[in-house]
């Protein structure tokens, strides 16, 4: 009688015990004398006698899942299943009384709820394909095959924080897999070099750099690593003083200077007259930068009631509109914000306590504080390079200088960072860009000439732009190259106009071209790896800024002396020496065209090189070629007059050796200069 056949809800056996199939389709019951089913094997065994000493021990080899029931139950998954009262619980037992095995507690693990995911030793599949996936494969599997070792001595292992280490087999799959993912991502362009090199790493490695990986992996997972992301520097290959003289030659263009909208001239006389003018015609009534709301401003107060400005509040979306990724073959979907995925055009989500407003005019600029040309200084050097960013904060007279940050360059060491008071009443600080606070404003100490070395958590504050604009240009000359992102807006806070300029947005251009550009943050992500700016609504700091500018500058003077290298430049002290001119590829004689065949017909023949003469009229076969100068050329005559059908060429010779090898061959000649070999059927002039 088959196990199975004992499941109820079907009718009787008519055989009853007598039944001798394997597999019943019919019902059969389970006598006390039939045995108990075991899972230890096929087989049936009678039950050991109940005594009362035999009740109070656990049978050694029973193992039953089930707590009234002997009948087979195919197993599932148990968590999966809806919790209803059992069927079998409350009708009376059909078989003798068994033990019953404690129900499993729930500090158990469960197998089945929790099984894992099972991953296929397989590469996952990429939009960019780094390599075929046949070596993507074969990679991947010598990857997993380097692992295999220290997982397995983890598992031997005698100390029990090794052991905790280890992996199951399915899990040491999934973390070569993730691996190699991993570096199909990033290192798409030199995937095979990167993981031949970690291949080399795991051969080379032992146990513990393994259990220091594992740890720092597995703490990295639980958000408590306690080291610190290594920030990895661009190497340039170039010494430092090399560096500076390199980079002047990604300095903007004019031209591109004022596709960016960069100051490149005094504003004239007659612009800031027409500029106060207006001003004075319109009586300071502004256009909000947030809202786009018209208000009026007082930058000295309103006699009646002392305000600043006119209309309280200002609702707003503080954040840029974008489109969000639509799936392939969708329709493009709409433009949101994206400080709160609201639509375009809905209410805002950010109440501020005034309108504020920008002023993007050079002459209108200048009426607040004059522009001015960066003048010579003797104290800087040609080796000098620095990097800088601004902070700004809304103001009665638009948006105002409120910290300057000057860093050298390429080492970024902070020279000057400073709060700055500005010329105007404070509308905003615009804390969430600015990183400034009102109390941090209002806290800080005056600046000390006497000891400018700035300090981080102590910054000191200066009275004016204008005296921040001197600490910057105690650091620069007119030939410094000034480092900086989206500069014109830096510029234009300090009311600077300087000729050499390095501005990260045009190096690295957006796609649409201007006046699109790539957010710093971005450009610092895809190219340095680095994450910045992730104070969220504390603000930006303007030394990680300045810092991280300098840095994307030298990665992209490091492509740019690659490329000069490769086409065979130098550098010395002098400067940038350009590649020598190569040496001809072939001797001057051999750029002289070789004389070709001449035309048929009877047109006079040009002339022709000395091994090509044919032998004179009248000589032998033992006339051997170049033995004789050639004849001289026909007098000049008057043309022949031109035939209806041009004469066949007059033959002239019949054997003759060659001049090369000497050896006897046989040919025709003509009067028109052709040579025919009688065997070969073909021409031999050579």
């Amino acid at each position: 009688m088959w196990i199975g056949d004992t499941l109820p809800g079907r009718p009787l056996c008519p055989q009853g015990t007598e039944c001798k199939l394997p597999r019943c389709m019919f019902y059969h019951e389970i006598s006390p004398s039939q045995g108990f089913v075991s899972f230890d094997n096929d087989t049936t065994r009678a039950p050991p006698s109940a005594t009362p000493a035999d009740q109070d021990q656990q049978p050694a080899r029973l193992k039953l899942d089930f707590q009234a029931s002997p009948y087979y139950k195919p197993p599932q998954n148990i968590a999966a299943l809806p919790k209803s009262p059992n069927p079998l619980d409350v009708e009376p037992s059909r078989t003798v009384a068994s033990p019953k095995s404690p129900p499993p507690t729930r500090d158990e693990p469960n197998a089945a709820s929790e099984a894992e995911v099972q991953v296929r030793l397989a590469p996952r599949p990429l939009k960019k394909e780094p390599v075929n996936y046949v070596k993507r494969t074969t990679l991947l599997k010598a990857l997993h095959q380097y692992m295999e070792p220290f997982n397995a001595k983890l598992r031997r292992a005698v100390k029990l924080e090794y052991q905790v280490l280890h992996l199951s087999p399915n899990l040491l799959i999934k973390l070569a897999v993730d691996e190699e993912e991993t570096i199909a991502k990033e290192h798409c362009a030199v995937y095979e070099n990167v993981m031949k090199q970690r291949l080399f790493a795991l051969k080379k490695m032992k146990l513990e750099q393994w259990v220091k990986m594992r740890r720092e992996a597995i703490a990295q997972e639980n958000g408590n690593s306690s080291t610190k992301p290594v920030v990895k520097r661009v190497i340039s290959g170039l010494k430092k003083e090399y560096e500076v003289m390199v980079l002047r030659e990604l300095k903007a263009t004019k031209q591109q200077q004022m596709a960016y909208d960069v100051v490149t001239e005094m504003p004239t006389e007659a612009d800031i007259a027409a500029a106060s003018y207006a001003q004075e015609l319109a009586f300071h009534w502004e256009v909000c930068d947030r809202c786009h709301s018209r208000f009026q401003v007082f930058p000295e107060r309103r006699q009646r009631d002392g305000v600043l400005t006119t209309k309280d509040t200002c609702r707003h979306h503080w954040g840029k509109k974008f489109r969000p990724m639509s799936q392939p073959g969708q329709p493009l979907e709409p433009y949101i914000m994206r400080c709160c995925n609201e639509p375009v055009g809905s209410p805002g989500c950010t109440v501020g306590d005034t309108h504020v407003f920008k002023i993007n005019f050079p002459a209108r600029m200048a009426l607040v504080m004059p522009f001015i040309e960066t003048p010579e200084n003797k104290n800087v050097g040609m080796d000098t390079a620095v990097s800088f960013d601004c902070e700004m904060a809304y103001t009665t007279y638009g948006l105002e200088l409120m910290r300057l940050t000057v860093v050298s360059w390429p080492d970024p060491k902070p020279l000057v960072d400073v709060l700055v008071r500005p010329l105007g009443h404070v509308l905003d600080f615009n804390t969430r860009f600015s990183g400034i606070t009102a109390q941090q404003f209002l806290d800080a100490k005056p600046y000390d000439p006497e000891n400018p070395k700035p300090v981080k958590h102590d910054l000191r504050i200066v009275d004016s732009p204008m005296l921040a604009r001197d600490l910057l240009l105690s650091h620069i000359s007119p030939q410094t190259p000034l480092i900086g992102h989206a500069i014109e807006n830096d510029l234009n806070a300090v009311r600077l106009i300087h000729p050499t300029i390095i501005d990260t947005v045009i190096l690295f251009p957006a796609r649409g071209g201007p006046p699109f550009r790539n957010s710093l943050k971005n450009l610092a992500k895809w190219h340095l790896n680095w994450d910045i700016q992730q104070g969220g609504a504390d603000g930006h700091d303007s030394y990680e800024d300045s810092k991280t500018t300098g840095e994307l500058a030298r990665f992209r003077l490091a492509e740019f002396w690659q490329g000069l290298r490769t086409a065979g430049h130098s550098i010395s002290r002098s400067g940038i020496i350009p590649p020598l001119s190569k040496a001809p590829s072939q001797p001057p004689w051999r750029k002289n065209p070789m004389p070709q065949r001449p035309p048929p017909g009877n047109n006079p023949s040009p002339p022709m090189n000395f091994m090509q003469q044919p032998p004179p009229p009248g000589v032998g076969s033992s006339f051997r070629l170049g033995s004789m100068p050639p004849p001289p050329p026909p007098p000049p005559g008057p043309p022949s007059p031109p035939s209806e059908a041009p004469s066949a060429p007059t033959m002239i010779g019949n054997e003759g050796l060659a001049a090369s090898d000497g050896k006897r061959k046989r040919w025709d000649d003509y009067d028109d200069g052709t040579r025919i070999h009688k065997k070969a059927g073909r021409d031999s002039r050579e």
